[in-house]
Order: structure tokens, then C-alpha cells, then sequence
């Protein structure tokens, strides 16, 4: 797999409050991590800080997961504690009380995903003519959307589009969705902020990604276009390629 993680800090803000990155575990299997900070909140930065780096320590203790459903397990397994980890800490530090942060979580495997979400950060699979968004933004304007109450146009333009119904560390029982989808040859997983998902359409995704250059040049131009459009949040990206010939 070729792979790049970029964490920008736009074009407004002083503090990047997204965190993430790309971890493997003892058998070398790879977990990619994306978590956005509440805006607005104390200490959004520290609870995506620690949202990552609990993941990230957890995963490089484990071994080989051998089917999507242990990856799936231990997913949701681990990202409850996480929250736990993260609301004690918030509880035990006055500035740091209704802190919270989105995390995209994601295990790769041969011919599969496994991805765990909460927030309204989002993973895309992205073929060469078409972009899926896999996850469901956990949202005010997205539960409108699911009650017929609004178009998705509508819900791009609401002024509530960044009220989150669920989020790390912001109370001890959450809802944590996993999705398994199948990938292909060349076939890319991206994994963002809504830095980035706010201001570039899946078109502009689709036409980066197939773009002919490189991973990391092609999570350059995605931040660049980004900014270009206001860069008002923090812009946070993971690009996964699955190269032709790794299915066993």
C-alpha cells in the first residue's frame, strides 16, 4: 500500500486540533487514524491528542488480526475505552471539562476495510470513476437529512452543519458505527477532516486522485485546494492506495 497522513492548520486558525496518523501493530498491519477537535471547545487539541495516541499505543500492542470481524472487535472495543480515557481526563482537569473530538479509525487488509467513526469526520472509497462516502456523519443537519427534513444541498449551507451528536470524550456513552467494504486494485481509501470535506466536492477528489503523480503529491493538491477555498478549519488527510498485486 502507498500511504500519507498531512495535518495543516488552514489559513485562520493559531492551533491545529487535529491529530492522527498511520500506526502498525506487531505483525505489521496497518491502522490509520484521523481525529478533529471540537472547534470552539477547551482543549480540543488535547482530547484529539489523546484520542490518537491511546489508538495508536493500543494498536502496536496487538498481533495479527486474521479476519475483519477481530479488526471490527477490537475497533469498537478500543475506541470505547478511548472515550473513557478521554472523559476521566476531562474531569480530572477543570480546563479541559467538554472537551471533545471526532475520530475516524480504519484497519486494512488485503481485499477488505474495516472502519469505525464517531463525529463527522469522514473515510471516502474512491475508485477511478466514483467516490463512496462510507461513513455517516453523526450531525444535527445529517439527522434532518435522514428524516426527509432536508436535501443534501440544503445540509451543505446549514448553519448548523457543525453540531455533532456524537463525540469523543464528551460523555461516557457514544455511538460508534463500523463499516467493511471490499477494495480493488488501485483503489484509494481517504480518510479527512471536515477541514477538507467542507470545501472540496467528491468531483474535486475524484479528479486529485487521478491526477498521475504521486500519494503524497496528490494529498498536497487536496490541502492546497482546500486552503485555496478558505482554509478557515484545520485540514487533516490520510491517502491510502491499495497497488496492484497485494491481494493474496
Amino acid at each position: 500500500m502507498n500511504v500519507c497522513f498531512v495535518s495543516d492548520v488552514g489559513k485562520v486558525r493559531k492551533v491545529n486540533e487535529d491529530a492522527g496518523g498511520v500506526f502498525y501493530n506487531r505483525a505489521n498491519q496497518m491502522l490509520t487514524i484521523i481525529a478533529d477537535g471540537m472547534g470552539g471547545h477547551k482543549a480540543g487539541d488535547i482530547a484529539s491528542d489523546l484520542t490518537s495516541n491511546h489508538l495508536k499505543d493500543s494498536w502496536e500492542e496487538t498481533d495479527a488480526f486474521e479476519s475483519t470481524d477481530e479488526a471490527e472487535k477490537w475497533l469498537i472495543d478500543s475506541i470505547q475505552q478511548t472515550n473513557q480515557h478521554v472523559y476521566e481526563y476531562a474531569q480530572g482537569n477543570q480546563e479541559c471539562v467538554g472537551m471533545g473530538t471526532t475520530v475516524v479509525a480504519t484497519v486494512y487488509f488485503d481485499d477488505n476495510v474495516v472502519v469505525a467513526h464517531v463525529g463527522d469526520s469522514r473515510l471516502y472509497h474512491v475508485k477511478k470513476d466514483e467516490v463512496i462516502q462510507i461513513t455517516e456523519d453523526h450531525s444535527f443537519v445529517q439527522q434532518l437529512v435522514n428524516n426527509g427534513e432536508l436535501t443534501e444541498e440544503e445540509a451543505e449551507a446549514h448553519p448548523k452543519k457543525n453540531v455533532l451528536l456524537q463525540a469523543i470524550g464528551t460523555d461516557q456513552n457514544i455511538r460508534i458505527d463500523v463499516n467493511k467494504f471490499e477494495w480493488s486494485n488501485s483503489d484509494y481509501v481517504l480518510s479527512c477532516s471536515d477541514g477538507l470535506s467542507n470545501k472540496l466536492s467528491t468531483q474535486d477528489i475524484l479528479d486529485v486522485l487521478n491526477m498521475d503523480i504521486s500519494v503524497e503529491e496528490k494529498v498536497s493538491n487536496l490541502v492546497s485546494i482546500a486552503n485555496e477555498n478558505g482554509g478557515e478549519d484545520n485540514i487533516s488527510v490520510v491517502l491510502v492506495q491499495r497497488k496492484a498485486g497485494e491481494s493474496k
